[in-house]
């Protein structure tokens, strides 16, 4: 599979799925009746990435800051059955620093309002909706062209109390082109202390319970900041597109209950920046070729990245 097609696998999964896939490892299908109010469906999350890089003796970087709140609308315990409807707002911001003005720009921005929605036909089936439009551009004017659509439909499936998976298929209409590609989600706990979760093959997560309070683990996240953003009417409406495959070591410690830090360092495996003209289109991903479009500037280098989060949940 060439890297242009994976990438856009994981762009549309992972704006599509981000919910979804929350909402697959904190929320199983199959519960022992707690009360409503004391299942977690609500959170708020936050990290800062820092990726520096030299090219050609000039040294550059790329930050990313994000944001997200997910509240719970309605929720549901009856019978074993959960069933709940989640609204969120969710901000990422990607600033550039030695790249010039090449790109279009050194500062973008997405706003996305993700909404799920889950039904539970039984204690062990249930189905998963997520809609995902989002507003991506570098707010220099913002018009109808800014917005981005994604969604994702899955059917999550819990076998027994230490594993569960999800099947489905994603949507996005980006400025690239529609894409359609299927979606398989994971929630393993191989012992009590070892877990494995993700959205194959676009990330997973390896975690080992230290104690009660911390754990470490490996992350691998093909597209972590990655996402496209349409430029003003005077760069004629073009777009940026970025794409960072990385694999990171993380620890994670809970200050509090329901409130935890997490600090994780890696190495950016792929690391491309593009600009591209707003006619370089390809509907209909992966059928037709997204390497048939010519990008108007290019940089390709890797290069180390170091992360810092908080984590929220309500």
């Amino acid at each position: 599979m060439k890297k242009g097609i994976l990438y856009l696998i994981v762009v549309i999964a992972l704006l599509s799925f981000k919910l979804s896939a929350q909402a697959q490892q904190n929320t199983p299908v199959e519960q022992s009746a707690p009360a409503p109010a004391s299942i977690q469906l609500g959170s708020f999350e936050a990290d800062y990435t820092y990726s520096p890089f030299t090219v050609n003796g000039k040294k550059m970087n790329i930050q990313q800051v994000n944001g997200a709140l997910t509240l719970p609308v309605y929720k549901k315990m009856q019978n074993g059955k959960l069933d709940f409807f989640l609204a969120g707002v969710g901000y990422s911001g990607l600033f550039l620093s030695g790249a010039g003005s090449q790109y279009g720009g050194t500062k973008f921005h997405a706003i996305s309002v993700p909404l799920t929605f889950q039904k539970a036909f039984s204690p062990k089936y249930a189905l998963l909706v997520s809609v995902v439009p989002t507003l991506s551009s570098d707010l220099k004017d913002i018009s109808g062209e800014d917005i981005l659509y994604s969604g994702a439909a899955m059917l999550k499936i819990r076998t027994s109390d230490k594993f569960s998976y999800s099947v489905g298929a994603a949507f996005s209409k980006q400025f690239f082109g529609t894409v359609l590609v299927p979606i398989v989600g994971i929630d393993w706990n191989i012992s009590d202390k070892l877990s494995f979760s993700g959205t194959l093959p676009i990330s997973e997560k390896l975690k080992y319970q230290l104690s009660g309070k911390s754990s470490m683990g490996i992350n691998w996240d093909l597209g972590i900041g990655g996402g496209s953003y349409r430029l003003s009417k005077k760069m004629n409406s073009d777009y940026f597109q970025v794409q960072q495959f990385k694999s990171t070591l993380f620890y994670n410690y809970m200050l509090a209950k329901n409130f935890s830090v997490e600090i994780a360092a890696g190495y950016n495996f792929t690391q491309q920046l593009d600009l591209y003209s707003k006619d370089q289109k390809v509907n209909w991903v992966p059928f037709n070729d997204i390497n048939k479009r010519v990008p108007l500037a290019e940089l390709k280098k890797t290069g180390i990245a170091v992360q810092t989060g908080i984590n929220y949940r309500f």
